[in-house]
């Protein structure tokens, strides 16, 4: 389903022209326009209608859509923080609200009730930008643009970690105790070698991972999951990838290629793969931009997430999103169930409104050879990544669906999970800081994210994000084998490549700092 993006020609102040739109995932942004600008405070409004489907909001959490707003392709932050923050409005729609975070490097909207489930649409909302945080003077003719990003809200509580020793590697209270770990602040962890009732480490023994029984301390800052957070409702999009790269200045552009040698090594459909770039400056486009888009090498998801002002989520996350707060089944899969049968025969044409015909289906995994859709083509459309969200239909469960708890989808097959790890020293020094739009712009450089605390960061800092190590994957992909799909399972977990493949997707996240 596509997210639409108007973006617009202006000099501050003054409308001048208009610009195709381009498409992304199940949501839609359109008619931007300038309102009034104010010299005096350097603001500027800037005006929309906006769309999305399938919204909610209960008891338990909500969905929303993360909206960040560019001059000249520069990230701008929001002139107030804050619930309905000054300058803000919601227009047509009664029954929605803004918050920015004090960062102000976007907004997320989102129903102001419980008890709301449907659609949304909105006429002449409007967020207030402030143009000099983004480098502008009153003068100066730039380019804007708004981006969305649909979003799952992850509320704040306690939750388990670990299946029973049921999942490779999966977390243990002792070394004499298989009881799950048990979350319950994001106080820092300390994690030793006792035989029950403790916080004991799992090794799958990959390089570089902390052997089973290790001592070492999850520092408070780590993101752990208890503290409440948002998320992306689904795995980085073709359309969204598009968009991205074509926003990033020439050289960026080359380093974020996915069709180079380093990534799929063509521009030709590969693994369903159908991005495609050509030209000087480099610019790509895609047949399927709903598409979960696969070869992102860590480098890649971080240089996303920065740019759209989030960040990695980590592998104790994961868990959380898939599991919620319920206790874990063991050999469950991210569905909280352990019935799994596999998508084999796409019903209808792959345009983002394609179904699965394979009757049960609920994940995309073990290298099934697809029928129907795009893989009548054969070859590289047969084996692959599928519509993000494709598994949920206005008549299924969460099962059927294959959804985490708290309405997150295609966490388990599909695309392997980028995460975090809890296994090595790099890792766990992640402190939770979110993405700030900005990309590196040092000469071989170019394109990376420049977040210091993220893994991979390097120590020539003009660098940015150069290497792996700190990440790792969860939730398996469409050519693994069911087990890897547990939602404790950490086969992969402290995996660290910073290559590129066709089953290597990710999705990012959000700390959540309002009441």
């Amino acid at each position: 389903m596509p997210t639409k993006i108007h973006n617009i020609c202006l000099t501050i102040g003054l409308l001048l022209a208009a610009v195709p739109v381009a498409c992304a995932n199940n949501l839609s942004v359109s008619n931007v326009s300038l309102g009034a600008r104010d010299p005096g405070t350097k603001t500027l409004v800037v005006k929309f209608d906006l769309s999305w489907e399938n919204s909610w909001r209960n008891k338990i959490n909500h969905d929303a859509v993360w909206l960040t707003a560019r001059l000249n392709k520069n990230l701008c932050q929001i002139s107030a923080a804050g619930l309905n923050p000054a300058g803000s409005s919601t227009g047509t729609a009664t029954n929605l609200e803004f918050y920015a975070p004090s960062d102000k490097y976007g907004v997320f909207v989102r129903r102001s009730s419980n008890g709301s489930v449907g659609n949304v649409s909105t006429q002449n909302a409007q967020m207030t930008i402030n143009y000099d945080s983004c480098g502008f003077t009153d003068s100066d003719q730039v380019s804007a643009g708004i981006f969305g990003m649909e979003m799952v809200f992850v509320p704040q509580g306690s939750f388990f970690a670990g299946d029973y020793d049921t999942g490779t590697a999966s977390l243990n209270k002792g070394s004499a105790d298989n009881a799950p770990w048990y979350i319950n602040s994001e106080n820092a962890v300390s994690v030793a070698n006792p035989a029950n009732n403790g916080f004991h480490y799992v090794s799958n023994n990959n390089a570089g991972e902390y052997a089973t029984g290790s001592t070492f301390t999850i520092p408070a800052p780590f993101p752990k999951g208890y503290g409440p957070f948002y998320v992306m409702k689904y795995e980085i999009t073709e359309g969204q990838w598009v968009e991205f790269l074509n926003s990033l200045p020439a050289a960026a552009r080359a380093n974020r290629d996915l069709t180079d040698n380093v990534h799929k090594n063509s521009d030709s459909v590969v693994e369903r793969n159908t991005i495609a770039c050509s030209g000087s400056p480099l610019t790509c486009s895609t047949q399927r931009s709903s598409r979960a888009v696969g070869f992102l090498t860590w480098m890649d998801l971080a240089a996303f997430l920065d740019w759209n002002a989030l960040r990695p989520m980590t592998e104790l996350e994961f868990e959380k999103i898939a599991r919620g707060p319920v206790l874990p089944v063991p050999g469950e899969y991210v569905w909280g169930a352990t019935d799994i049968t596999p998508a084999a025969a796409i019903s209808g044409n792959e345009d983002g409104a394609e179904t699965i015909a394979t009757t049960a289906a609920n994940a995309r995994y073990d290298n099934t050879v697809l029928s129907g859709g795009d893989a009548s083509g054969g070859g590289e459309h047969q084996r692959g990544p599928l519509r993000a969200g494709v598994f949920a239909t206005a008549a299924s469960t969460r099962s059927m669906a294959g959804a985490g708890y708290y309405g997150v989808m295609d966490l388990g097959g599909n695309l392997k999970e980028r995460v975090i790890n809890i296994g090595n020293a790099a890792g766990l020094a992640f402190t939770g800081s979110h993405g700030n739009g900005g990309l590196t712009g040092a000469a071989g450089y170019e394109g990376n994210a420049d977040v210091s605390a993220w893994p991979g960061f390097d120590a020539a800092i003009e660098r940015g994000v150069t290497g792996a190590d700190g990440s790792g994957f969860r939730g398996g992909s469409w050519a693994d084998s069911a087990d890897r799909l547990r939602t404790s399972d950490r086969h992969e977990a402290v995996l660290t490549l910073s290559t590129a493949a066709g089953t290597f997707g990710g999705r990012g996240a959000r700390t959540y700092d309002g009441n």
